[in-house]
């Protein structure tokens, strides 16, 4: 008989990403249960418990774990017990079901938010030696420098001294902010970091986003809400990827075979606050071209009716779009019409068929098209690796 999950062991932080995956494996726990969830302690109970959580392992009462990368980490993995991991340091841990973030993707996220913007000047903060802030930061710089720009990236101290110590590195954060060249958009590798640079911004006083436009990743309300003003960020589905992660770690532990232990999620959308409320467009019928496409996601309007809107001729509009934005007019109506679909497809239980309705497609044929040539998959199954259900 297959063995069921019964006791799940938690050894994760309670940032925004990890509480989101922990909704999602809950979700799918109170569906399929019951599983009895036992939560590592906060900081502030006694430091032993490190050792009271392998003579747990050992103990044989637990059936699974989900972890971040915690202390000890090559003593559990040397107990077989099935769990899932979502590495900090790495892209894998053998050995366990992996959440996997496509990071690249999210730093390409920010920059199109930026870029849209129309800044000129770009710079980034993440941490180092963390591997999804390095891998966003590539995706980010990679994306960036497409565009025809650079990217200045901030060198986090290295000093044992100053490194974790954000009352000495605040003063190191903000000369490099001060030496940056106006107006610059500056993605973080996280809401946290974003909160960073807004306090440092703050004591230095530099304006944001007039001076520094600052968008992040996990979209923590708590975080970006709080802040003044609030942040922009990049939003990732790690409710999905949680119930995902839980089902396949539910197969493991009854003994059923799994073709794929890796779980990969990506950015999904972006949740556009006060401190991305900029748009340094000199050129003003690109601006109002921008502010047009943006309103007419609801219809598949042409280039030439972006031109005959702005009563220019489509080769000049082609030329000074190109310029001042970095792509055609075709990709910013095809970006935005996506961008709309995704949206649509994330916040609400209607059908492909009705998207492709309300926004004017021909067809749901004509939607998967346009949805796959920009995404790589068809709406369907979008839906059905970014949503729960």
């Amino acid at each position: 008989m297959a063995k069921e999950p019964r006791v799940i062991l938690l050894i994760v932080p309670a940032r925004a990403f990890d509480r989101a995956l922990l909704r999602g494996i809950a979700r799918y726990a109170n569906e399929h249960g019951p599983w009895t969830f036992l939560r590592e302690p906060a900081h502030y109970r006694p430091i032993g418990w490190k050792k009271k959580v392998l003579d747990r392992l050992h103990s044989g009462q637990v059936d699974g774990l989900i972890m971040r990368e915690p202390e000890r980490i090559e003593d559990i993995l040397k107990m077989h017990i099935p769990g899932i991991c979502a590495p900090v340091t790495q892209r894998t841990v053998d050995g366990m079901i992996n959440v996997v973030i496509d990071n690249e993707a999210v730093g390409r996220m920010g920059a199109e938010h930026l870029l849209e913007r129309g800044f000129r000047h770009f710079a980034y903060c993440g941490f180092e030696g963390i591997y999804w802030s390095e891998k966003r930061c590539q995706g980010f710089a990679s994306r960036i420098r497409q565009a025809g720009f650079k990217v200045d990236v901030y060198a986090q101290p290295r000093s044992r001294d100053i490194q974790g110590l954000w009352e000495m590195e605040q003063p190191v954060l903000a000369d490099w902010l001060q030496g940056l060249p106006k107006p610059v958009g500056l993605m973080t590798c996280n809401d946290d970091r974003s909160q960073h640079v807004s306090e440092t911004c703050h004591a230095a006083r530099l304006h944001v986003p007039n001076d520094i436009a600052i968008i992040g990743v996990d979209n923590d309300e708590f975080v970006c809400e709080m802040a003044n003003p609030p942040l922009s960020s990049v939003c990732l589905n790690a409710e999905a990827i949680g119930y995902r992660a839980a089902a396949t770690l539910h197969e493991v532990i009854a003994g059923r075979a799994v073709e794929d232990t890796t779980i990969i999620g990506g950015p999904t959308y972006i949740v556009a606050r006060k401190s991305t409320d900029i748009m340094l467009i000199d050129d003003a019928v690109i601006a109002r071209a921008l502010r047009h496409i943006r309103q007419s996601t609801h219809e598949p309007i042409q280039v030439i009716d972006v031109a005959e809107v702005l009563a220019i001729s489509r080769r000049s509009l082609e030329q000074r779009f190109r310029r001042v934005v970095g792509r055609s007019v075709h990709e910013q109506i095809l970006y935005e019409r996506v961008d709309r679909i995704m949206r649509l497809l994330l916040e609400t239980r209607i059908s492909i068929s009705q998207i492709a309705h309300i926004l004017n497609f021909s067809s749901t044929k004509q939607l998967d098209r346009v949805f796959s040539r920009y995404t790589g998959m068809n709406p369907s199954e979008y839906r059905k690796q970014y949503c729960i259900k």
